[in-house]
């Protein structure tokens, strides 16, 4: 099959997600990927994928100025057409992706939407900009993949056809192991990792942090992302607790990721709403336990008291008990962990998640095909 995937926007993760993606589907299939330059490495990509490398830059301002040069879209059509690919997928949302799909009509086009409903604290520039993108896929796409069922019914409310929407998990990230040393050793430290947004609940782990250290003094705990810190800081000075946090306020470059979750004894994610992460499946990789709050789908990537806990949002008393009976039971702790790893392997292998993948695009393919011989 030939497929042209998309992305123009989402470092970190995001360009692991279809780094990896690309890989495996590209095992079988010819795949090429129309990709910012500011986001190609060739440390996420296999030499079987063709890259098509475009200008987008990271600036919001500059990037919004190309958002109304027709010659953007002119650029992109003519990439696509050229490749003429038998199937387009966007693995994450953009205006630019949007705006060209009018012109594209005969191509079968999957959009994944990572995130359904908008996050707890983004600014109205970006709601209005993400809405307007949404508003133009949903309608336009022949399918549109999410991560758990919560996000399809959620999506079938805001009136999106069920037939339209496939669950797919998010593919593991064991990308990350590669630069785990043996010589970084666990510790009593509770890891909360990834970008720091009002919808992360960082507020409700920073309220536990009495109850944890009262039953397990030795406890840490890690915080790790870039993004504004100061009221959690504040928090922080509030309780006179600062010894027990370690603060890594910046982006975490991947070579530093495994040294974090490798010194961690359990991964804590205390949203207060979400859809899904990838932060579940890196912890699975390195046989870490997680505890989760039950939002979104993140709760459908953890078997209760087999790979981590489920706990209520905005319940900083149940997040720190989930935390101390891990953290003070080594046994239980290795058994989930290795649960977890279990899991990945079995569930969110980057090879299952390419043959659920395309066998979405076997069905747009088909149902496009049946379309244009009707209206012919």
């Amino acid at each position: 099959m030939k497929i042209m995937l998309i992305q123009f926007t989402g470092k970190g993760g995001m360009q692991l997600y279809v780094s990896q993606l690309a890989n495996a589907l590209s095992k079988n299939n010819s795949v090429s990927i129309m990709l910012a330059k500011h986001l190609f490495s060739n440390k996420y990509y296999s030499n079987r994928s063709k890259i098509l490398l475009i200008s987008s830059p990271p600036s919001y301002v500059k990037m919004l100025f190309l958002t109304f040069n027709p010659w953007t879209y002119y650029k992109i059509a003519k990439i696509i057409r050229n490749e003429n690919p038998e199937v387009i997928h966007a693995p994450c949302e953009f205006l630019w992706v949007a705006m060209i799909l009018p012109f594209l009509r005969r191509y079968p086009f999957v959009i994944t939407e990572h995130d359904p409903s908008l996050h707890k604290g983004i600014a109205l520039d970006q709601k209005l900009y993400i809405s307007f993108s949404r508003l133009l896929t949903r309608r336009r796409a022949d399918a549109i993949i999410v991560h758990g069922y919560n996000l399809k019914n959620f999506l079938v409310t805001k009136g999106v056809s069920a037939d339209k929407i496939h669950v797919i998990p998010h593919g593991e990230f064991s990308f990350y192991s590669k630069w785990a040393h043996k010589e970084v050793k666990e510790s009593k430290s509770i890891l909360c990792f990834g970008s720091i947004r009002d919808y992360k609940g960082i507020e409700y782990l920073i309220e536990a942090a009495p109850q944890i250290t009262a039953e397990s003094p030795h406890a840490r705990i890690i915080i790790a992302g870039e993004g504004n810190f100061s009221k959690y800081a504040a928090l922080i000075s509030l309780q006179e607790n600062e010894g027990v946090f370690e603060i890594h306020n910046t982006f975490i470059p991947d070579e530093q990721v495994a040294e974090l979750f490798q010194k961690s004894a359990v991964v804590v994610l205390p949203y207060i709403n979400g859809s899904q992460t990838g932060v579940v499946p890196i912890a699975y990789s390195f046989q870490k336990p997680v505890v989760v709050t039950n939002v979104g789908s993140i709760a459908e990537t953890v078997e209760e008291g087999k790979t981590g806990f489920i706990v209520p949002p905005r319940d900083s008393k149940a997040l720190a008990q989930a935390l101390i009976k891990l953290l003070n039971d080594d046994e239980l702790r290795e058994k989930m962990g290795k649960n977890g790893h279990i899991k990945i392997s079995a569930e969110l292998s980057w090879d299952f998640i390419a043959q659920r993948t395309l066998e979405v695009y076997k069905e747009v393919i088909r149902k496009k095909s049946y379309k244009i011989i009707g209206e012919n």
